[in-house]
């Protein structure tokens, strides 16, 4: 520092003299409008480029997504097999290929369950907890090569976790509940082992649990039972679930991922609500939802940081009507955008399908229903989207995709989209 500074400095308590106003060396002035400058300069950057050293997906306080720093919107796959084939085969490494194709036809990321579907899977990782986290680890590793990012989905399956724990279903909704704390710990260790790692995009609760919440007649729609496959001996009232048990759980899991992740999106993995949700919950009886008790129950299951507003839905599927009145595609995903933009969320239509369920469709049907897909998701701007489904080998699945037959031209038809649409 120059020297000259320290000439008549005001006094302190000490008993210097403090009724003289400093002079100040024009270096010093100089140094000092260089740097309330650059504060200035860095107050004023954008808060995207605050982002655009954190890996993944965030969310801007307007609700739109970035990646980079910047908005971002792709469609990608869902790949539920990636993880389960080696947790089940250890030697199946697959993935690896698998991920290198989608990479090089222009398909940016993939939902994955990071977790197995029955309590038998989690066998090894009871008995063995660093070898389950390799096979995870290789399934991240092979992402991060292939530059591809991953949704992570961490309890996949709603009764999964309480048959591993011995608990009924409804203890989801139980703060001190076993299920609870098995969901914390492995939260805990998922989110901390791969924080850091570009290829994790977001944070997944689960998979369609608001399919199972306020049903007038739940017990005819408990779920199943198969002790080989570690599913409890029986079934009863204690295994239903409420709108209130399943946002209790989100709310845990999003303040959990949040003691280690501050930043990536947080998705509940819903599909879209049922079209009288709103009277069954409000009272107990399906009845059709007008648009706006449908908007409502769609952001009351996804509540909160859950950002984006996930549906399942595709042309393909039943849809609704509004009031009795019926709706198109294009005007359901318009109603879901438009609420998800009311509470300054964007929207992934997060699983669409090609084909309608137990039906084998021709190449040309899937490909005009997955172009009214892209076509509503251009028209209304949602930021993601993801088709069902990726090389599913564990299961038969008549909309499974693969590029290895007649179906890698709907795999192309994406690969297309998303080219040009990042450019727009």
């Amino acid at each position: 520092m120059d020297k000259r500074v320290f000439r008549n400095l005001p006094m302190s308590l000490s008993g210097k003299r403090i009724d003289t106003i400093p002079r100040v060396s024009s270096s010093i002035i100089a140094r000092l409008l260089l740097a309330f400058l650059l504060s200035q300069a860095i107050t004023a950057l954008p808060v995207s480029s605050q982002a655009a050293s954190l890996p993944g997906l965030s969310a801007a306080r307007d609700g739109t997504l970035l990646r980079n720093g910047a908005p971002y919107r792709g469609v990608g796959v869902n790949y539920t097999d990636a993880f389960l084939r080696p947790l089940r085969h250890p030697e199946d490494e697959s993935y690896r290929d698998d991920f290198t194709k989608l990479a090089a036809n222009h398909i940016p990321f993939a939902r994955i369950a990071a977790c197995g579907y029955p309590a038998s899977d989690y066998q090894l990782y009871l008995q063995d907890k660093e070898k389950y986290f390799k096979l995870l680890d290789g399934v991240v590793q092979a992402a991060e090569e292939a530059n591809v990012g991953l949704i992570a989905d961490l309890f996949w399956v709603s009764y999964t976790v309480p048959d591993l724990v011995g608990e009924p279903r409804n203890q989801w909704g139980n703060s001190q509940s076993k299920t609870r704390q098995f969901m914390r710990t492995y939260t805990r260790e998922v989110v901390s082992r791969y924080v850091n790692s570009p290829a994790i995009w977001g944070w997944e609760f689960g998979n369609e649990y608001n399919n199972s919440v306020d049903l007038p007649d739940a017990w005819r729609n408990l779920p199943p039972v198969n002790p080989r496959l570690g599913r409890t001996r029986s079934r009863g009232p204690d295994d239903t679930l409420t709108t209130e048990i399943f946002t209790s759980a989100l709310s845990d899991f999003a303040r959990t991922v949040r003691e280690i992740d501050g930043h990536r999106i947080l998705l509940t993995g819903n599909s879209i609500p049922r079209f009288s949700a709103y009277h069954m919950q409000t009272e107990s009886r399906p009845g059709p939802d007008s648009r706006e008790q449908f908007a409502t129950m769609l952001l009351r299951q996804n509540p909160g940081p859950f950002n984006p507003v996930c549906i399942h839905t595709a042309p393909v599927s039943p849809l609704p009507h509004f009031a009795k009145r019926p709706v198109s595609y294009n005007e359901l995903i318009q109603t879901c955008a438009g609420a998800a933009r009311s509470a300054s969320k964007s929207l992934s239509i997060e699983e669409f399908i090609t084909c309608p369920p137990k039906t084998e469709c021709s190449i040309a049907t899937r490909r005009q229903n997955v172009n009214e897909v892209l076509a509503a998701i251009q028209a209304n701007n949602v930021s993601l989207a993801s088709v069902w489904v990726y090389e599913r080998k564990m299961l038969h699945d008549p909309n499974s995709l693969s590029f290895d037959d007649d179906t890698a031209s709907v795999l192309q038809m994406i690969g297309d989209f998303n080219r040009k649409w990042s450019l727009r």
